[in-house]
């Protein structure tokens, strides 16, 4: 398509808006905007962008707003013309009439804002018109934490209230009255704090002025450097730029050319950043003695730490030592972890939190698929048709996905959602199967049932990509479905409904969470999950596939390196002699440990037994966050030794031995792979507080003192590491530090550097043939054995202000906006115990009891129970159990027995 500029003729792109092609052939932005949003849809409301258009060269030109007026044929446009200058600058002074005039220009030591810019652009018009009032009468509102509001400065772009619909899908915000007394208003015209804001920031970040702002003043800083780097909290991986003044973090921006994220992020990435240098840091290495720690050099720790870990080696061989590896840490850090395991202790007892959340993922998956990883990428979700959400709150837990995954339920896609709590896509769905905690294997067993009554399976697929189908298909046709109704709670016309509308759906794509996997028949949840993509074609395309919701920001990483006790770097299994003798070659030493290790399970077991001696643990708070608190304290005061990484005193550092002060992830190099297989760099922000050390360079560190020199040398170097980790790992065999780049590569990665957004393209699965299982439901033991002393089911779930045990959000003004967990109980079960309201409940099981304080909710059944697991002031984890997963020990988190009483 031909389009002149200023005369001179250009190709345009189809679709392609007057401004997008304006800016493109340009370079810059040479056309003023004041309500546009490249994440927001064009609103066209300022004219600011305003530019003349005629058909013929000097014939007639009509003005047109440029935002979202599309290019034509043999357009001629002219953007800089004296009649379009003179509108620009009236629509300026009409603003200016009421705006106030000291924020005119910026503030000294304060970066200009967009509209300040534009004023600059256009330039500062004389005032004909009479002056407004509103800007002197509206109030300045700071009663949230972290987003402040000075309406005097609001003109009224609507960029705010669309970002809060459009990219967070909150409505929070809106617009009242009419002509000078037009305003922004909050909730029903309340403050911010009492508002259904969730904090993301997205209005604070398209405002175009001061009207909306943060505690930081992100937007107006004048930073010495801003770094980009990945977000340490869940796995979305969200890329942030940090600004940096005199040595300090000062605020964060969400990146408009990040692929993960697209310029949003939620409160933790955004605003959680103080811990990083709260006065509660560790910032010298400890040792404890006569029970009280003191401080030490780093000398005389890794001294004590190697005597006493060679002493266990000695006295009781190296399968008495086990170490836990973090997904709070980068892969290199991980991956080092791992080789010092099998390398320097000579042992294959390595493990991380993967086995407290999504080991079965990876188990049930690489049975089905060959690969224990996401499908596909968050991107799909543009070309899909259905979205099948089963034991996942991503809004809460996964916030820029799951405002992502809202848009498109209140754009009306079909949605599917599987939970026993009524969560807020829940309710947004089109079909909610609200079933009882523990039933999965039978619902999905009803799903799959319809699904092949109905003919809707792809034959053609199945027969030339799949096997043991037929085993599968006979198995659930046998089922009976009342009986699986009442064993889930679910209607089986609902179940039904739900499954023809996945199976007759084009595009398909499935997510899943822990929901899933924290179960006693979680890995079969997913090998079932597995089976109803397969039988209806919905793998190996765009807009399909088996997505997990990965919890930690590394959680896929740490399992890529190795971080599990039967599969090393790459997922090689340890048991088989060749890649024994393929990891004992890369490593330069005569022969790896030959003996499948210890899960964390079974570490704890183990050392209550007297047959583990020696645990070092990595950024994980495992008293807090593994189940069965009592348990894991008996054994761990059975160890000799316990070596804890933290950057605070953890109420597993207080029962460390040695606790030793680790780098933040602002303090550091390295890289994240988040849920969609994407590794991203982490690039070092600031310099490391105190004495602290990178995880990674602890580990080199001791290595040589347990006797291994690490190649790379004696200093962490990410992109070294990053090296040997390509060499080691197959899939990663293309990727270096400079070849990702501001986006990364999601693997696998090819030598040339071609990554892969899709696995299992057209069928190729990685072993060859996508398998079927087939399996019945089985009650859970934990109900089996206490249901009737303990009736109620306590499902736990995360919250989205704070990240796991909340080491680190509870030292932000995270707390402040959640500073409590609370039992979520149904008004129907409170009434019968005469619990009310504000009341506070001991909630009990077989392991023990806590006190929490009560939220009454109809988003649980009669029967269930919900809390979070952010406060150590609840210890939520001292009732929970030892049952897990068949295959991985994952505990069963979802479903605990448990009774409750009125204080």
């Amino acid at each position: 398509m031909r389009v002149y500029l200023n005369d001179i003729a250009h190709v345009a792109k189809d679709n392609e808006t007057i401004l997008e092609f304006v800016r493109r052939v340009e370079k810059e932005n040479s056309i003023p905007t004041m309500c546009q949003d490249d994440r927001l849809d064009n609103f066209g409301s300022c004219r600011v962008c305003s530019v003349e258009v005629a058909r013929t060269k000097g014939g007639a030109s009509k003005v047109m707003a440029s935002c979202h007026t599309p290019v034509f044929e043999d357009a001629h446009i002219y953007h800089q013309t004296d009649r379009i200058k003179r509108l620009r600058k009236n629509i300026v002074e009409l603003i200016l009439t009421d705006y106030p005039s000291d924020k005119v220009f910026p503030d000294q030591g304060k970066k200009p804002t967009e509209f300040q810019k534009t004023i600059a652009e256009i330039g500062i018009p004389n005032i004909r018109y009479p002056k407004g009032k509103n800007s002197l009468s509206v109030k300045k509102d700071s009663s949230h934490p972290y987003i402040k509001s000075d309406l005097s400065q609001c003109i009224n772009c609507y960029r705010c209230v669309r970002a809060c619909e459009e990219i967070q899908g909150e409505m929070v915000l809106g617009m009242s009255g009419r002509g000078f007394a037009t305003q922004i208003i909050k909730g029903f015209d309340t403050n911010f704090d009492l508002s259904a804001c969730v904090s993301c920031g997205a209005c604070v970040q398209t405002c175009p002025t001061e009207a909306l702002t943060d505690k930081f003043e992100t937007k107006t800083l004048l930073p010495d450097e801003v770094t980009r780097t990945t977000c340490t909290y869940c796995g979305v991986g969200c890329q942030l730029d940090v600004s940096v003044i005199n040595g300090k973090i000062k605020g964060i921006q969400a990146p408009d050319t990040a692929e993960v994220n697209h310029g949003h992020t939620c409160l933790k990435g955004r605003f959680a950043f103080q811990f990083y240098n709260h006065p509660d840091r560790l910032t010298d290495p400890l040792i404890k003695k006569n029970d009280k720690f003191e401080v030490v050099s780093w000398e005389e720790a890794y001294e004590f730490m190697a005597e006493k870990l060679l002493k266990v080696k000695k006295d009781y061989g190296a399968d008495a030592i086990g170490c836990i590896s973090s997904s709070r840490a980068t892969n290199e850090e991980n991956y080092l972890m791992q080789k010092m395991t099998r390398v320097a202790l000579n042992t294959n007892n390595i493990d991380g939190c993967a086995r407290v959340c999504h080991a079965p993922t990876a188990f049930g998956m690489q049975k089905a698929f060959g690969t224990g990883a996401a499908t596909n990428s968050i991107i799909d979700l543009e070309e899909t048709d259905c979205i099948f959400l089963f034991g996942a709150n991503p809004t809460e837990a996964h916030p820029v996905t799951g405002a992502r995954i809202k848009q498109l339920f209140m754009q009306g896609i079909t949605s599917i959602v599987v939970d026993p709590v009524q969560t807020t896509l829940a309710k947004l769905a089109q079909f909610h199967l609200q079933l009882r905690p523990g039933t999965n294997v039978a619902l999905l067993n009803m799903m799959a049932h319809y699904i092949i009554k109905e003919g809707l399976v792809k034959e053609d697929f199945i027969s030339k990509f799949t096997e043991q189908y037929e085993a599968f298909k006979a198995h659930v046709l046998s089922l009976d479905m009342e009986e699986l109704e009442v064993l889930t709670g679910v209607s089986k016309e609902l179940v039904k409904a739900a499954a023809l509308a996945y199976a007759r759906a084009d595009h398909a794509m499935e997510f899943h969470g822990l929901g899933v996997t924290e179960h006693f028949q979680g890995s079969k949840t997913v090998m079932l999950l597995s089976n109803i993509a397969m039988m209806t074609g919905n793998i190996g395309r765009s807009g399909v596939g088996l997505n997990p919701l990965r919890g930690q920001n590394n959680v896929q990483g740490a399992a890529d390196m190795g971080v599990q006790p039967h599969q090393g770097a790459g997922y090689m299994d340890v048991n088989d002699l060749a890649n024994q003798a393929y990891y004992a070659d890369k490593y330069g030493i005569p022969h790896m440990p030959e003996k499948e290790g210890l899960k964390i399970p079974e570490m704890l077991d183990a050392a209550i037994r007297g047959k583990f001696k020696a645990l070092w643990i990595m950024g994980e708070d495992t008293l807090m966050t593994d189940p069965n608190t009592l348990h894991i304290r008996k054994a761990m005061e059975q160890l000799d030794i316990m070596i804890v990484q933290e950057l605070f005193m953890s109420a597993t550092a207080e029962m460390a031995d040695v606790v030793l002060p680790a780098c933040s992830y602002f303090e550091k190099n390295g890289t994240f792979t988040n849920g969609e297989r994407r590794v991203q760099r982490v690039n070092q922000v600031v310099d490391p507080i105190g004495n602290c050390k990178s995880d990674g360079q602890i580990i080199i560190d001791m290595m040589y003192r347990l006797g291994y020199a690490q190649p790379t040398g004696r200093t962490y170097d990410a992109e070294k590491i990053l090296e040997e980790i390509a060499d080691v790992i197959p899939f990663m065999k293309g990727i270096s530090w400079e070849r990702l780049g501001q986006n990364g590569l999601q693997w696998p990665v090819l030598e040339d550097g071609t990554d892969t957004k899709i696995l299992h393209k057209d069928g190729n699965f990685k072993k060859g043939k996508g398998v079927f299982h087939h399996f019945d439901f089985e009650e859970t033991p934990e109900l089996v054995e206490h249901r009737k002393k303990y009736p109620f089911i306590l499902t736990t779930a995360r919250q989205l202000e704070h990240y796991n045990a909340g080491t680190m959000t509870r030292r932000t003004d995270n707390q402040e906006i959640s500073p409590m967990d609370y039992l979520e109980i149904n008004p129907l079960d409170a009434a019968e115990k005469q619990i009310g309201a504000n009341d506070t409940v001991r909630i009990f099981s077989d392991r023990g009891s806590v006190n929490i304080p009560v939220k009454l909710t109809y988003l649980v059944k009669p029967g269930v129970v919900r809390t979070t697991f952010h406060q150590p002031e609840v210890f939520i984890n001292m009732i929970t159990g030892n049952v897990g997963d068949e295959y991985t020990l994952t505990p069963e988190y979802k479903v605990v027995a448990v009774d409750f009483e009125k204080i």
